[in-house]
């Protein structure tokens, strides 16, 4: 990437003033500056970058990009320690493209795939980025597990960046040689326009249910923040699952999107025939094309909704080039996707999912039980200062679905521990029969030492997580590590 000029960029903005200085990154963080770089102080609800000036100028930023408080003074420079401060009206809604100027002055050249829903954006971005891999596509992943190319991802604070973050990102992935990126984009970062300037070609929706009802208020609300990925105005091509609710509303909206179903035979793309054996699925996919013919595949991967997973990405890369023959011949080389229906075996089987909504929950559950000849038992907790209302419900269907539950301790933060076990119990019909670990470490090595060969443990809600938060500490926790230390290696 070129080294970008200021002048040149706040002048795409109405902004003529600007001095000629070259610079090598923005940063909406103070404490991430370098010598070299530009400080973009933005007022937000929680903390005014513009009370970090001095700290961003004493780090070596060559310029400062205001939030103005008046458009009048859009474009006003001033002096600080002979570092210009250029102010910026409604610099909040203009990040995205305010970045997406400085990464991407003559236009993105990426193949770009946003994936939203409650459940299943990692798990289908990760597929994506796999089978172009295998493929011979060089592709990377942003999101919850890290960002980069599977299997060597840098970890990520949020499951979508800030709007400026995301554009040097893909500016890197560019520059490191990957052709296609496949991104999980989160309900926040739509609504908070953090994607706001990302040309995706690709839209895919996995399903919605409840969750982060603490941020957005109302179902309908959340809804109405998912579907905004469906109207951007560079799309190619829409993926929707016609066996959500939603989705089906979402399908009426845009009649050119394609349908992908394993119940409905009128869907663009199809499972069907679906059969689990210990170590994944196998079944039939119907594609849209000409001769609509039945081609078999074998997948590694565990539970019908992962078959959804799965379609989504078949049908993604089908779009963007890949042959259909090349892709199904490449499931059966998936790895795991980390901490997603992540199995482990040895004594007994152990599955570390990231479910942590009453939805992903019963879906995870219910898959197992597919795959389980002995007793299925279910290991869960709720995270502190957030939806309580989920609590008894994930307890209504853990004891619905398992033949054995253990409620333990998730991320308590600033929540009593026991006040939230309290919460889950009252979703138990019979709480008499529930066993209470607050330790999840004891809890599972508990669950193990009490199974057999044939029975499979559910350890649900952390996934991929390498950290515990209880109050102000962030502990050092990995259950994958943990799990594999206990039962055996990945499979």
């Amino acid at each position: 990437m070129a080294t970008p000029d200021l002048s040149a960029l706040l002048a795409r903005f109405a902004i003529s003033v600007a001095p000629d200085i070259s610079f090598k990154h923005l940063s909406l963080n103070s404490r991430e500056i370098t010598s070299g770089d530009i400080f973009v102080a933005v007022k937000g609800h929680q903390v005014d970058g513009r009370n970090y000036i001095e700290a961003a100028i004493n780090a070596g930023a060559v310029a400062v990009i205001v939030d103005a408080d008046d458009e009048k003074d859009h474009g006003h420079i001033s002096w600080l320690n002979k570092v210009p401060c250029i102010q910026f009206w409604r610099l909040n809604r203009q990040l995205s493209q305010l970045a997406s100027s400085a990464y991407f002055p003559d236009g993105n050249p990426l193949t770009l795939v946003g994936v939203t829903g409650t459940n299943g954006k990692s798990t289908v971005t990760h597929l994506i980025a796999n089978l172009a891999n295998l493929n011979g596509v060089p592709a990377a992943v942003t999101g919850t597990l890290g960002n980069g190319k599977p299997g060597q991802l840098i970890a990520s604070e949020n499951t979508t960046a800030d709007a400026i973050t995301i554009q040097r990102q893909l500016a890197e992935m560019h520059q490191q040689g990957f052709k296609l990126v496949a991104m999980e984009i989160s309900s926040h970062g739509l609504v908070q326009q953090r994607v706001a300037s990302v040309p995706f070609k690709v839209a895919i929706f996995t399903n919605l249910s409840r969750d982060h009802l603490d941020y957005h208020g109302s179902m309908a609300e959340y809804g109405r923040a998912k579907q905004a990925l469906f109207d951007w105005p560079s799309l190619e091509c829409r993926l929707i699952n016609a066996d959500d609710g939603f989705g089906k509303q979402l399908l009426q909206h845009y009649p050119s999107a394609q349908a992908l179903s394993l119940e409905d035979s009128r869907a663009a793309w199809q499972i069907g025939d679906l059969q689990f054996s210990e170590l994944g699925a196998s079944g039939y996919l119907l594609s849209p094309d000409a001769s609509h013919e039945k081609v078999h595949f074998q997948s590694p991967l565990l539970g019908r909704f992962n078959a959804d997973n799965l379609l989504a990405a078949i049908a993604c890369l089908q779009h963007i080039g890949l042959e259909l023959a090349d892709i199904i011949g490449s499931l059966p080389k998936l790895n795991a996707v980390p901490g997603r229906m992540e199995l482990f075996t040895g004594q007994c089987s152990v599955v570390v999912d990231y479910a942590h909504t009453p939805d992903a929950l019963d879906k995870a559950l219910g898959a197992l039980r597919q795959h389980c000849h002995g007793k299925l038992i279910c290991i869960f907790g709720c995270g502190g200062d957030r939806d309580k209302g989920k609590r008894p419900l994930m307890a209504a269907i853990a004891e619905q679905k398992a033949d054995q539950v253990i409620v333990t301790d998730d991320n308590p933060r600033f929540e009593d521990a026991n006040a939230i076990v309290e919460d889950i119990l009252l979703g138990f019909q019979h709480k008499e029969q529930v066993t209470v670990v607050h330790e999840r470490s004891a809890a599972i090595a508990q669950a193990i030492e009490q199974s057999g060969a044939k029975d499979i443990i559910l350890v649900a809600g952390k996934g991929h997580e390498s950290y515990q938060i209880i109050g102000a500490e962030v502990r050092d926790y990995d259950e994958r590590a943990l799990v594999q230390q206990l039962v055996g290696a990945s499979v």
